[in-house]
């Protein structure tokens, strides 16, 4: 069997339970579509670009089965579980859909057919228990994401996921010590703590459970690693959370905090329950307690309703450069969402190039902050190797993986070694090093 897995670290958690369990059952994974018999697209659907996304790699998996025949394709994910049946009209040639709403629940149903697999439908409609995540070590060492929450309960204007997803759950606490313990003794690095929401961890257990709880028990886990925190709802980034994190050597001065907009009429439009005084507030507490603070965000551009004015406001606060880290997204109108039937949408051209000039303004500040570092000696952790030979892939505690910069070191390092490097290139989105003995 083979994976091919789509959209954000929630995702990849996902297509590790997937594979777990068929592994159990007796399936073995390939690297290469060509030599699987099973291929499974896991998807994503939060916008319409990822579900084009996911609907090219569809296509392309459907183009291998016509080459080579004798091969079933299976979509899961989001998208599964979002369109359900429709995704054999768009996709005659496709042999299953099966949503992730409960994913073992799903597992089990292909498992009961796949020797005579034809066009398998299963959606889930209600939330199982929670899916294993004992013993699963995930495939992406010398880091794991440790997904703390499924659901979500923000209930934002322009989002589909509670939908999907349904309402916020927090995964029991004990179930997580017991797996980074495992991460833990298995040597890997950094735990990687994901979610919607994360900052609504506990609310649902009780007995007065929450993130900074959470983290004070892992970081007393033995092992040699590093926590990481991403997806934090500006409205629950409170004191407490920073004291908890200053205070926890084991978990990292990183914040990923998702704002999607700065001018308070559309956060209001969005129904992100603040405005720009209190993204203001929020920023000069965590300053407060301490200025390197490593900060990343997301916005979205051409939300119905934003003016030039609107936008400017947006383009004015980012050029300020308070966060190192920063992603954009297009709006996309998303049919059952309350922003679907808003008026004064902003045309496509227009939404794209003020999503390119936040991009651009972004990549200047990055690239004038990376150059700091020109001749500087800074610690990493090997992520992996490039083709070539003698590149190592490494990046420093200020960046997480896959999304953030990363270092290109002349030399072989050991994956999950901390080494010293020497930067002797600042580009825009990464750099380039030389080992320090």
């Amino acid at each position: 069997m083979y994976i091919a897995n789509l959209g954000c670290p929630k995702n990849e958690v996902d297509s590790e339970v997937w594979l777990e369990n068929l592994t159990k059952s007796g399936f073995k994974i390939v690297r290469s579509p060509e030599k699987a018999d099973f291929l499974f697209v896991n998807t994503c659907a939060f916008i319409e670009d990822a579900r084009k996304e996911s609907a090219e790699v569809i296509e392309q998996m459907g183009e291998l089965k016509q080459r080579c025949g004798d091969k079933k394709i299976l979509v899961v994910g989001c998208w599964a579980q979002k369109e359900g049946e429709k995704l054999f009209s768009r996709f005659p040639f496709i042999d299953a859909v099966l949503g992730n709403l409960n994913i073992l629940e799903s597992c089990n149903k292909f498992l009961e057919t796949y020797q005579n697999l034809q066009q398998l439908l299963h959606i889930p409609y209600t939330p199982g228990g929670w899916y294993p995540l004992e013993n699963i070590l995930p495939r992406t060492y010398p880091f794991a994401y440790l997904k703390i929450a499924e659901g979500c309960d923000n209930r934002c204007s322009y989002c589909v996921l509670p939908s999907i997803k349904q309402s916020f759950r927090s995964v029991p606490l004990d179930k997580l010590v017991e797996q980074a313990t495992l991460l833990a003794r298995n040597d890997y690095r950094e735990i990687i703590l994901i979610g919607q929401d994360i900052t609504r961890y506990g609310q649902d257990l009780g007995e007065n459970i929450d993130l900074p709880l959470l983290l004070n028990k892992l970081n007393s886990v033995e092992g040699d690693f590093l926590i990481r925190l991403m997806y934090l709802h500006p409205l629950r980034v409170t004191k407490k959370l920073i004291e908890t994190i200053l205070s926890l050597p084991k978990v990292i001065n990183y914040l990923d905090i998702p704002l999607q907009h700065y001018d308070s009429e559309i956060l209001k439009d969005m129904d992100r329950g603040y405005d720009s005084d209190l993204i203001e507030q929020m920023l000069e507490m965590i300053k407060s307690y301490n200025e390197d603070f490593t900060l990343r965000t997301t916005f979205i551009t051409g939300f119905p309703g934003e003016t030039d004015k609107k936008f400017d406001n947006l383009l004015q606060f980012v050029s300020r450069g308070e966060f190192l880290h920063l992603g954009v997204f297009s709006y996309s109108p998303e049919m059952g969402t309350e922003a679907y039937n808003y008026s004064s949408r902003v045309v496509p051209q227009v939404i794209q190039l003020r999503k390119e000039l936040i991009e651009m303004t972004q990549d200047q500040i990055l690239l004038d902050k990376n150059r700091k570092l020109e001749n500087k000696v800074v610690t990493a952790l090997v992520d992996g190797h490039t083709v070539r030979e003698d590149i190592s892939i490494a990046r420093m505690n200020e960046d997480a993986p896959q999304i953030d910069r990363h270092i290109r070191v002349q030399g072989m390092k050991s994956i999950g070694e901390r080494i010293r490097v020497r930067i002797i290139k600042a580009l825009p989105h990464d750099f380039l090093g030389i080992m320090e003995e």
